[in-house]
């Protein structure tokens, strides 16, 4: 009997355990059923949020045509981006069964179309946003640009960061101490290099496809409205710009006395005023006489000169604003052209550190335009301040040596219609220059500043590939460009 007590005790011992494993199991098993399901959830929800991402994307590639600039009909974003915040671009779209809605808010400056562009996907449970920044397609990606089909001789010592385009070939001569440490397309070919790792930072491309600045990028124009809403147009009377900090002191010639046209040299004298810097507008020079009563003793006089310089001259230092000097004549590089920034900080100037936040943050900017040509008369220049050089630093990875004691500097972007080029010869002993933006020869083939500077730093400015002096050649007909770097999605 006693045995039979231990079976049945045993047996329900057993079923007590059977009865919990099954339990055990069931729950096990609904947890199991649980996290399956929510793991689904998950997908889907993941899957409708991938459909709303490329909806939102979908949308932003519709409407970024609109972005385009045509002349004389959309020569900035005003009408697509009218206030400050964000602004919707048409109506609502469907696709894919999605509503998407894109906005514009302007970030940008003046004559410099830029904006925050977002397409907003609305979803059951969740709205999904893409959003990067846009800017007009612009020219000002060359260092250097050559739009002559003429040879470009490259002298010793030759130093180019940032990019190169020639229309012709291009002759090294078997030249010391030539570097190009950005892209280089040329036209033609590449002839005489002595060391093609060491010339030739990324290599080089020939026979590169056709690259030309149309009459409709430099808009002189819109450049000239520009200037007469700012109160700063002005004429053939003008003698010469120069830059001071915030300010510019403009040189012309103005009639004191008589009304007729038969002057007497006598009836003129030169003068000179001080006027605020436009920020973010532009300086014209108009190559006509100025009206009756302009530069003149006497508001119903007649004309303040009717003879024509023929050319402006231009130098001076600009600290802190953003400007375009465009002129309907030659423009004459007298001297130096500065921003204080470099002058305060020389070491911005480097290869090395020319992308830390300081090279990147200051503010001034210049762009100068001629319809005619750019005579850089370097001859006549004065040498920067000891404190303004760049100094030999072997320190740095790379190391950067081999500066000269006397140092010169061209700073902003330089378009000639025609050309860009040394108006004037000198002795390179000891001489070297920096530039920081670009040269742009319209129709010529070197700068020909090779016997003038023992060495020529030909530096682009690498904020240009976010933006560029206000109103400077802008390139109409081709869809905005994306800012790299600035894509991102979030939602609402």
């Amino acid at each position: 009997m006693k045995s039979l007590g231990k079976r049945k005790h045993r047996r329900g011992a057993t079923l007590a355990i059977a009865m919990f494993l099954a339990a055990l199991i069931a729950v096990a098993g609904g947890a199991l059923l649980s996290i399956s399901t929510i793991t689904r959830l998950k997908i889907v929800e993941a899957g409708a949020d991938v459909r709303l991402l490329i909806a939102a994307e979908a949308g932003l590639e519709t409407v970024r045509g609109r972005f385009t600039l045509v002349p004389g009909v959309q020569d900035d974003w005003s009408s697509l981006t009218p206030n400050p915040g964000w602004n919707d671009v048409g109506g609502p779209m469907r696709i894919n069964g999605i509503s998407v809605q894109v906005q514009a808010a302007p970030t940008g400056y003046p004559g410099t179309p830029q904006a925050r562009i977002r397409g907003v996907a609305f979803g059951a449970k969740k709205t999904r946003v893409v959003e990067y920044t846009i800017q007009a397609a612009n020219f000002a990606d060359y260092a250097l640009y050559f739009g002559s089909f003429n040879t470009v001789g490259i002298g010793d010592y030759f130093k180019m960061v940032g990019n190169f385009y020639s229309k012709g070939h291009v002759n090294l001569g078997h030249g010391a101490g030539i570097e190009f440490f950005g892209n280089v397309d040329t036209m033609g070919k590449v002839m005489n290099y002595p060391d093609y790792a060491y010339n030739f930072k990324k290599g080089f491309t020939e026979y590169a496809p056709d690259v030309t600045i149309p009459p409709q990028a430099y808009g002189l124009d819109v450049m000239r409205s520009a200037a007469a809403t700012s109160g700063t147009l002005f004429y053939a009377n003008t003698l010469s710009i120069e830059l001071d900090g915030q300010r510019f002191i403009r040189t012309y010639q103005y009639r004191y006395q008589g009304t007729g046209y038969n002057y007497k040299h006598t009836e003129y004298d030169v003068r000179t005023e001080t006027l605020e810097i436009p920020d973010n507008s532009v300086i014209y020079i108009d190559s006509s006489s100025p009206p009756p009563g302009v530069d003149t003793y006497n508001v119903g006089a007649n004309r303040a000169n009717q003879a024509r310089n023929g050319s402006i001259d231009m130098w001076g230092s600009l600290y802190w604003k953003r400007v375009t000097v465009a002129a309907e004549i030659d423009v004459r590089v007298t001297n130096n052209i500065s921003y204080q920034t470099l002058l305060n900080n020389p070491d911005y100037r480097r290869f090395t550190q020319k992308k830390l936040a300081g090279a990147l943050g200051y503010r001034e900017m210049l762009g100068v335009v001629s319809a005619n040509d750019v005579n850089f008369m370097t001859a006549n220049w004065t040498s920067l301040a000891s404190a303004a050089r760049v100094t030999d630093n072997a320190s740095l990875s790379p190391p950067d040596t081999g500066h000269e004691n006397q140092q010169y500097s061209l700073d902003g972007v330089y378009m000639g219609v025609k050309k860009a080029r040394r108006g004037n010869n000198a002795s390179g002993n000891n001489k070297e220059l920096w530039v920081c933006g670009g040269i742009i020869n319209g129709d010529h083939p070197s700068t020909e500043l090779s016997s003038n500077f023992d060495r020529r730093n030909y530096d682009t400015d690498y904020r240009l590939q976010t933006t560029t002096p206000p109103y400077f050649l802008k390139a109409y007909g081709e869809s905005a460009n994306t800012i790299k770097g600035t894509w991102r999605t979030y939602t609402l």
